[in-house]
Formats: structure tokens, C-alpha cells, sequence
């Protein structure tokens, strides 16, 4: 069985994790299974050499665990470890979608997480930021970017379900 695959990239803070329960609490797309990759591994088990590795292991676990489903799945993903991963042949359909937010709002919306998330340091923050910076140089390997710094949760969710219905045929 072929799956589709929408991948919800962004980095820490954005609001993946959000958007996505908020379309799986709401029923925006019931075909899908909306899944954050943390529950599925733990990148800290892994090298930044070998990340590639990290998200075929929990590609791998997510469409175990779709079943019959198709998957969102709300990542961290670097654009450049898409072109890395080799179970693509299990996936008939990959949807890149990029969400940001602005330099100070991500600052702001990190040193608000609990500090058992480790996310209020200065350095993870400024990490964060750069990797951002990256991830919009490659603009190009995503189907869709949404800014969601003067976007409220339920507006990014409902285009990003517009997108998929119109960009995804299912079976």
C-alpha cells in the first residue's frame, strides 16, 4: 500500500505541533494521522551526521502506525535530509509544508516553554533562528510556506488543509 505524506517542517516554536492537533482535534482531514516525529525517536540518540538515519527510523514508525492512513507529520526536518531518506518508495505522494514565524516572536514563544523543554537558553534560541535563516534559503524544496507570526492557529490549519485537498488526489 502507497502512502501519502505531508511533512510539517519547521523549527522549534513555530507551532507545528500545534497546527497539527488542531487538525486532528477538530477532524480537518480524518484520512490523515497527525503525528509530531518526537514521539516516534529521540534526535538526541542520533549524530548531525547521520539525522538522515533519525527520520527514516521515524518515517519507518509512522507508517507502521498510520495503518491505513495517510500521515502528517510535524518535523524539524532539514530540507536537504528529504533527498537522504530511502523509503520514499513506500510513499506515493511527499508534500513539504515550511512554517515560521518571525526572529522575535520565536524568541518570545521559546522562553515561554516549561524549562523542562531546555528551549529558554540563548544559545538553543539563537540556533533556532539560524536554522530558520536556512531553512528560507531552501524555500524552494517546500510546496507551501506559511508565516504564522500574525496568524492565528485555526487560519494556518485551514490552509494548510486547503492545500492538501487541492493538491492531493486520494484514492
Amino acid at each position: 500500500m502507497s502512502k501519502k505524506i505531508v511533512f510539517i517542517s519547521g523549527v522549534s516554536g513555530v507551532g507545528k505541533t500545534t497546527i497539527c492537533k488542531y487538525i486532528n482535534d477538530n477532524h480537518l482531514l480524518d484520512q490523515y494521522m497527525t503525528i509530531d516525529i518526537d514521539e516516534l525517536e529521540n534526535i538526541n540518540d542520533y549524530h548531525e551526521s547521520n539525522y538522515h538515519i533519525f527520520y527514516e527510523n521515524a518515517i519507518k514508525k509512522a507508517i507502521y502506525i498510520s495503518s491505513e492512513k495517510n500521515i502528517i507529520l510535524a518535523t524539524c526536518i532539514n530540507p536537504t535530509d528529504f533527498y537522504k531518506i530511502n523509503i520514499f518508495k513506500r510513499i506515493d505522494t511527499c508534500i513539504n509544508i515550511l512554517i515560521t514565524c518571525s526572529r522575535e516572536e520565536l524568541e518570545n514563544r521559546l522562553k515561554q516553554r516549561e524549562s523542562s523543554r531546555n528551549c529558554s537558553d540563548d544559545e538553543f534560541i539563537k540556533g533556532q533562528i539560524e536554522y530558520q535563516n536556512y531553512m528560507l534559503k531552501h524555500l524552494d524544496l517546500y510546496h507551501l510556506h506559511l508565516d504564522n507570526t500574525n496568524n492565528s492557529i485555526e487560519n494556518i490549519s485551514n490552509q494548510i488543509v486547503k492545500f492538501i485537498n487541492e493538491n492531493i488526489e486520494l484514492n
